[in-house]
């Protein structure tokens, strides 16, 4: 796999933005390059550490996958502002995006791309590290057009279709009434669909890039595809319900109130005392759907082949670091109401790494090893009280 914006222009000749004219001559592409690796721990610690055991080129091209799809989250994650603004940023976005996944041989020019989110930049954020990718967003911006021409319309291709499906979920603010807190999932189906477009979407991302890196023939491509979305709705449950004490207090929920509803009771009725065997079951349903999204997973990763281990490690990480949060979460009260999130240690993230490392050439041991961990997540909803 190639990198470094060279797709189809003569190595000897000038680089030209997407309008034809030339680029900047001294800009050093592997200087966007570092600033990315840089900027990614900011926004995302775990992804940070998962992503250093890819091969180089591919690491740089899925360190700026990760960084634009927080680009969009950044605008579809401030909450209580103007749903107008951010659908219309959004949107923006994308548009620029979709251009740019369809310029062949000529360079991608990054303005464009930038400018797109120019309206961001008033917007009153209060995330620092998303505020600062923001503020570095050319940089990102001038690394995706660096990028080889087919890596770059993978990347454009999914980072656009999940913008679309974030401005229509912010879209859906609209339409609430003033006094109702902004809970805006009502049915489980909305709830996968949302799933679906903030992170079923990169799995997708993901499957194309490692074809690309390790070639068509060598993958079962249908299988892999029918894996993807489920491999990134269970992580995506997970961290809903690593949120769900931090998104209450920011008057938000991704807890469907027909769920609520299934046990007896309401979203915000979830905190209170009287409720808890029935909030308790919520989160139990949500963390049984996480796993079984988990499984597909698991069995997308075996479809990998042995002889691309640093792949493998990529998908096992995050795979056995949400099986072991969602053991703690369904026997921690804070995540209902807690001050601060249920997390795996930091001990336990290195023996994970360590005994998946150790493994990861055998599908019969990851099998093994994948079965004792859901095993425990089972003997763990087991004791939970009702």
């Amino acid at each position: 796999m190639r990198t470094g914006g060279r797709s189809g222009v003569p190595s000897d000749g000038p680089r030209r933005n997407g309008h034809g004219e030339e680029a900047p001559a001294d800009r050093d592409p592997r200087a966007d390059r570092l600033r990315c690796r840089a900027l990614l721990p900011t926004v995302s610690r775990t992804f940070a550490l998962t992503i250093r055991v890819l091969p180089g080129s591919l690491r740089d091209t899925v360190t700026v996958a990760y960084l634009l799809c927080r680009l969009a989250d950044v605008v579809e994650d401030a909450t209580g502002l103007d749903p107008d603004a951010r659908v219309a940023i959004l949107e923006a976005f994308a548009d620029a995006l979709e251009r740019a996944a369809r310029i062949g041989v000529i360079a991608v020019d990054a303005t464009p791309l930038a400018a797109s989110l120019d309206a961001a930049d008033r917007l009153p954020l209060v995330d620092p590290p998303g505020k600062r990718l923001l503020e570095e967003r050319s940089v990102v911006l001038r690394a995706l057009c660096d990028l080889g021409e087919k890596e770059r319309s993978v990347v454009c291709h999914w980072v656009e279709d999940m913008s679309r499906g974030m401005a229509g979920f912010v879209a859906k603010e609209r339409t609430r009434r003033e006094e109702v807190p902004a809970y805006r999932l009502e049915t489980a189906a909305e709830l996968r669909s949302y799933a679906y477009y903030v992170a079923g979407t990169v799995g997708h991302l993901l499957t194309d890039l490692f074809q690309l890196h390790l070639g068509a023939h060598r993958l079962d491509g249908t299988a892999l595809r029918a894996r993807a979305v489920p491999f990134g709705l269970g992580l995506q449950f997970t961290n809903i319900l690593q949120d769900l004490a931090e998104d209450r207090r920011r008057g938000w929920s991704y807890v469907p109130e027909e769920l609520a509803r299934r046990y007896g009771t309401t979203v915000s009725r979830l905190v209170t005392p009287a409720d808890r065997g029935q909030a308790l079951r919520v989160v139990e349903d949500l963390a049984r759907e996480a796993v079984q999204n988990l499984d597909q997973a698991m069995e997308f990763t075996l479809l990998l082949p042995r002889s691309a281990p640093r792949i493998r490690l990529f998908c096992l990480w995050p795979i056995f670091f949400a099986l072991r949060t969602l053991q703690g979460i369904c026997a921690d009260s804070r995540v209902l109401d807690g001050g601060e999130k249920v997390r795996i240690s930091r001990g336990e993230v290195r023996r994970l790494i360590g005994v998946t490392a150790l493994n990861c050439l055998s599908d019969g041991s990851l099998q093994r090893l994948y079965g004792k961990e859901r095993a425990r997540f089972v003997a763990r909803l087991e004791s939970v009280p009702t």
